[in-house]
Order: structure tokens, then sequence, then C-alpha cells
């Protein structure tokens, strides 16, 4: 209330004077002095906004004693400017809040608002230096004390690290969401306008401004989903701006040490403790549950559940009593019997050392689940270049030992820029049937064009890696089998999905893992 007070007054004060000076100045005076009354009141009928505001307050100080010269004289003119200071003083206050800009550097330095000022007021003191016009150079002179006599005291007040963080410690693995919370807490001798920011995509902070009282204290949640080659310390990025918006200071704040668990080194460690606690010739270990994935067998003999439709699921197992009351497509889940076989394809190629990561994780995982779920597992590796390996279906204790050596020979390929849309081969076989039915030249002429692009896909999906190794894989695992597709998203490639569509015509059930 003292603020909104003193400021009413200033501004009761400038339009009393700049009455006066309309009644009892000759014309050019008079005209000024009509002018500035003019803002002012409008000023008071329609407040501006905060920036706006600043500009006329700061504008009516500079005229104001030239609208008052007839009144007061040359010097005096100038000191009847100095109760309107507190005015200028309310509105730097108010218009700090637009000087939150975005974080550059630490260490302090001047807003938009105080390079702003000060080149104005050099710019009329140099203007009055050149006149000579002692009114000028009085009232550049106050306006040049009053921001000496400010920055002096904020300078003093607010401390080159103006904020204290609170430290804390987690452990979380990559990819995993987390949320933590942090106080942070003000050093400096006056209120502060703070401002938080990230500069990872992968870190959020709540809520991103807020003012900090005198040695007060603000709880900030920080939500961060880390990625393999995050730091080990969680930076935030801090800008302060003190009340007037004059000075902000940059601070880099470190409230959480992050220690980065790889999902690859988690999977190899749930493998390793399976390993450990089953026995050599037994498929799985009723002392370690595993939660069974829903991806993990389809076809099977017994009911496990019910989940939401995935790509490749079979239209007779559709759960249609849940799919009308859930208003979506819901599939009945079936776990597979003993004498089921389950392959395992995994291309070991990835873009970055983060694709990698989870690609690991993904092959483990997938062989894991398997063994948990003692299905006889072959495995069907190879990456962009060549066959890593073709097994025939073991014991999936076996398995997963040799899933967790593979793991070793993931490559790294820059993936090479996409121009044309993939081939959708089922989409191509429907358009060859539709063509066929059609009783035209045109028609046969490009079911002709379809059929040559159909088969040379083929061709290339045979030659492919990927065709390569199913077709010695396959040649032991008759179908119904499930086949799990473990792959990264950089390096899906069309003869793959040739393959795979020919495998389902074959009575395989294909599931896809990764993204």
């Amino acid at each position: 209330m003292t603020a909104v007070t003193v400021r009413t007054v200033a501004k009761a004060y400038l339009i009393i004077v700049l009455f006066l000076a309309v009644l009892a100045s000759p014309p050019m005076q008079m005209g000024i002095a009509l002018a500035l009354l003019a803002v002012q009141l409008g000023s008071v009928v329609k407040p501006p906004k905060a920036n706006l505001e600043l500009l006329l307050v700061f504008v009516s100080l500079i005229f104001t004693p030239f609208a008052l010269l007839a009144l007061a004289g040359d010097v005096s003119s100038v000191f009847l400017i100095l109760p309107v200071l507190p005015l200028l003083d309310q509105s730097l206050k108010e218009n700090a809040g637009t000087q939150l800009s975005v974080f550059s550097k630490s260490g302090k330095s001047a807003t938009v608002v105080l390079k702003s000022l000060v080149s104005a007021v050099l710019l009329v003191l140099t203007a009055s230096l050149i006149l000579w016009n002692t009114t000028m150079i009085l009232t550049s002179a106050v306006l040049i004390g009053y921001l000496v006599l400010v920055l002096t005291y904020t300078i003093h007040k607010v401390q080159q690290v103006p904020l204290e963080e609170a430290k804390s410690w987690s452990r979380v693995g990559v990819g995993e969401k987390t949320t933590d919370s942090t106080q942070i807490k003000a050093k400096s001798g006056m209120p502060l306008l703070v401002s938080l920011s990230c500069a990872g995509s992968w870190v959020h902070v709540k809520p991103a401004s807020f003012v900090l009282p005198v040695q007060g204290e603000a709880e900030v949640d920080l939500r961060f989903t880390p990625p393999l080659a995050g730091p080990s310390k969680l930076q935030v990025q801090a800008l302060t701006v003190d009340p007037r918006g004059l000075i902000q200071t940059g601070q880099i704040l470190e409230p959480v040490d992050l220690h980065i668990i790889p999902r690859a080194k988690y999977a190899h460690w749930l493998a390793n403790k399976y390993l450990e606690q089953t026995s050599p010739g037994a498929g799985s270990a009723s002392s370690m549950p595993t939660p069974r994935s829903p991806k993990s067998a389809r076809g099977g003999l017994e009911y496990y559940g019910s989940r939401e439709f995935q790509s490749g699921d079979r239209w007779k197992d559709m759960d249609w009593k849940h799919t009308y009351l859930l208003g979506e497509l819901i599939v009945k889940d079936f776990s597979g019997g003993q004498s089921q076989t389950a392959v395992i394809l995994a291309d070991l190629t990835a873009k970055d050392a983060d694709e990698a990561d989870r690609l690991a994780y993904d092959f483990v995982m997938s062989a894991l689940t398997l063994a948990t779920e003692s299905l006889p597992t072959a495995l069907a590796v190879y990456n962009h270049r060549e066959v890593l390996a073709t097994l025939p279906p073991m014991n999936p204790r076996e398995a997963l030992k040799k899933a967790l050596e593979l793991t070793e020979k993931i490559v790294l390929v820059e993936p090479a820029e996409k121009v044309l849309q993939s081939v959708d081969v089922g989409r191509l076989r429907r358009s060859i049937g539709q063509l066929e039915r059609v009783n035209s030249g045109s028609a046969k002429r490009l079911v002709e064009v379809l059929r040559l692009e159909l088969e040379a896909n083929e061709k290339a999906a045979l030659s492919h890696p990927s065709g390569q190794a199913l077709a010695k894989v396959v040649k032991g695992v008759s179908a119904p089998a499930v086949l799990t597709v473990v792959s990264s998203r950089s390096s899906g490639c069309v003869e793959l999905g040739v393959t795979l569509d020919r495998l389902r015509k074959r009575g395989y059930s294909v599931v896809a893992v990764g993204p």
C-alpha cells in the first residue's frame, strides 16, 4: 500500500504542477504543459502497459522543467521535478517483470531498460551541452544522480551469486521419467525476480518464474528424463533481476547429482541375476518372478488376459465384449504352451549411443522374457552388412547367455538421408489385386510396373542380412511360432518388411519390440 500511495501522490503532484503551468505560462511553455497534462490525465483514465508508462514518465521528467520555466525559472523548475522521481521509481518496479529475458551468461549485466535509460540521459546531456541549456543540463544531472544512487544500492545488495540451491542425489535409469524437488534460497538483501530455464530439452522446471523476498525460499519441481550422454549434475539456468529491472544476474544451479544407469546395464544385471538363480538345466526360476510382457507370446494355448490391439494380431483373437465396453480394439492374450517355439530377430545397428543402449536393453529383455516363459528360443542376429548369428531352437537359458554376448556386437551407423517413402508391401499387393480386376490396357501396364517393383523388393529381401538370417533359422522352426523383432527405428528397412510379410502368410506371429 505504501508504494501505491507514493505513486498516487507523485502523479497527483505532477498533474497539479502542469495545470498551474498551463494557467501561468506563455503560449510556447503552455503548449508543452498542456501536452504533458493530457498525457498524464489519459494515463489515469486508461492506464497503459508498464513499458509505455515508463516511457511516458521519463519523457515527462525531461520536458516538465521547460513547461515550468515561466512559473519557477531555470533552476527552480528543475528542483520542482524532484517529487516526481518516486513516480519513475514505481514505474521501473512495475516494468521489472518484463526484463526476465533468456539466460545468456553467468554474472551481472545491465538490462535493456538500464541501457535505454543511460543512452537517453547521455543523449539529452550531450544535446544540452552543445546548446548550453542550463535547464537541460540540470535535468540530466538530476536523472544521472538518481540512476547512480539506485545502481549503487542495487549492486551493493545483489550479490554476485544471488541464489543458493539445496543439494540432493538421485539414481535414475536412462529414459526413466523422474520428478524431484529442490529449495532455492535468496542470498541478496532485496527481493528478486527469478526466471528458471534448462539447457536440455529433457529437463523441465516448474514454476519457471517467481518472486523471492529478502532471504526467502521457494520450492521448485524438476521433471527430467536423462539420456545416456546426460551430465552427472542436473543444471538449471537461473536469471535474477532486481526490483527495478536494472541489473540482471545469471547463475548456473546444480540442485541434483545424477547417477544415470544405462538400460543395457540394468538388463544385464537382471539377466545375470536370473542366471544365478536358475540351474543350468532349468528353463525358468520360480524364485524370481518376472513381470510378463504382453508381447511375449501370441496364439498360445492358455488364456492369459486382454490387452490393446497391436499390429499383427489375429482377428479371431478379438475380445469383442471389452472392445464394445472400452470403445477401442481389445484382443485376448494367450500364454504359449511348452511346445511352442520363439524366434528373436535382432538388428544390431544403431545410430548413436542412446539408441544402442535401448537396443541392447530390448534384446536382452526379450530373451529374458522368453526364458521365464520356458519357451525354446532361436536367434537370428544381423547388422546392416552381415549375418552375425543364426542359432536353432535351444534352451532359453542358453539363448539368454548368447544374447548377452551378442550385445557387444552392436554397431553405430549414421542413418542415410531418407528421400522416398518406404514401400508398403501389403498395400502394393492390394493395388495389384485391385488393378487385375480392371479390364483396360492402362491398368494392365500399371500392374506390370507394380509387379516389377514387388519382385525387385522380394529379391532385395532375400539378399538382405535380415532375409538371410531368417531363412536359415525358420528351416528348423515350423509355424505357428512367435517371431520377436528387435530393431531400432533408424535401422528399419523395406527388405525386413517384405520378409516379415511373407512369414505372416506362412502362419508366424510377429511381435515388434522397441520404438
